[in-house]
């Protein structure tokens, strides 16, 4: 995505964790987009992720380790950047995450961060809320943490906790593809399908289902666009 290299082309990465990297995909942005960087580990709790990160990714300088972000463990300050992304709203507790991200950083280090919200403004975005809205509902009924995409000013909020200085908040909006692009159209509808089959061992599926229905409906009549992102880079 070009906003990332635009947001930190000018950032010496040096040694940079990234926090719940699942397959790696941040990970990815972060080599393509930091000036330069000496070393970056990803990790992540689930194990079968990381094996699909070190498969993909994996290299001398770009490692993946299994290891639950509430309790990093890594010494105080040895890293010059931390980073997460996409992940805020799939944590038990952001707060803890967030300070242990801040405990292993350098003085003077930089606090990356990228979340989608739920602030969308146009109908075609309102779209992505809802449909990751409902997801996070089934898998959460199905007892998987998956919440739903928290509001802009909640993320604001818990950078704020963190005390950083010289913060700088970019927004990406997803305002110029198209709402009905028909293969973004037919990927949506065949994640609502694969969630609605994923829905039948949940209590209340009849309900999931109506509303995934609803979903479906919505998508083909109003299109879909990205939820607005927000990326946050502070220092320590």
């Amino acid at each position: 995505m070009d906003v990332f290299e635009s947001v930190l082309g000018d950032l010496a990465g040096g040694r940079v964790l990234n926090v719940a990297t699942k397959e790696g995909g941040f990970v990815q942005i972060l080599m393509e987009s930091l000036k330069d960087y000496t070393e970056i580990v990803g990790i992540d709790i689930n194990d079968r992720a990381i094996e699909r990160a070190r498969d993909i990714l994996g290299q001398e300088d770009v490692r993946f380790l299994v290891m639950n972000a509430e309790q990093l463990d890594f010494e105080d300050k040895s890293f010059d950047t931390v980073s997460i992304s996409a992940s805020l709203h799939h944590l038990s507790d952001i707060q803890r995450v967030l300070e242990e991200m801040k405990r292993i950083l350098k003085p003077g280090g930089h606090f990356i961060a990228a979340e989608m919200h739920q602030d969308g403004q146009t109908e075609a975005e309102l779209t992505s809320v809802y449909l990751h809205q409902w997801v996070a509902e089934v898998d959460s009924a199905l007892g998987r943490l998956h919440n739903s995409t928290l509001a802009r000013q909640e993320l604001t909020d818990y950078i704020a906790s963190l005390g950083l200085s010289n913060v700088e908040f970019h927004d990406y909006i997803d305002r110029d593809s198209d709402p009905m692009e028909k293969a973004r159209i037919e990927q949506l509808k065949g994640l609502i399908e694969r969630v609605i089959q994923r829905a039948e061992g949940a209590s209340n599926y009849s309900e999931f289902k109506e509303r995934g229905e609803e979903l479906r409906k919505r998508l083909l009549e109003v299109g879909t666009q990205r939820e607005p992102i927000l990326i946050v880079i502070g220092e320590k």
